[in-house]
């Protein structure tokens, strides 16, 4: 997992199975909770 200078956040995973997939933060005492809009996965 990588963060950019504008603190984009970006990974490289190998997918098991077809399906929807988004990161999730869940948030502390002084940091909102964060979800990602969803992207999905199909295999081939």
């Amino acid at each position: 997992m990588r963060t950019g200078d504008a603190g984009k956040l970006s990974t490289k995973v190998t997918a098991t199975s077809a399906g929807g997939w988004r990161w999730y933060f869940p948030g502390t005492t002084t940091t909102a909770r964060v979800v990602s809009a969803g992207d999905a996965v199909k295999l081939r």
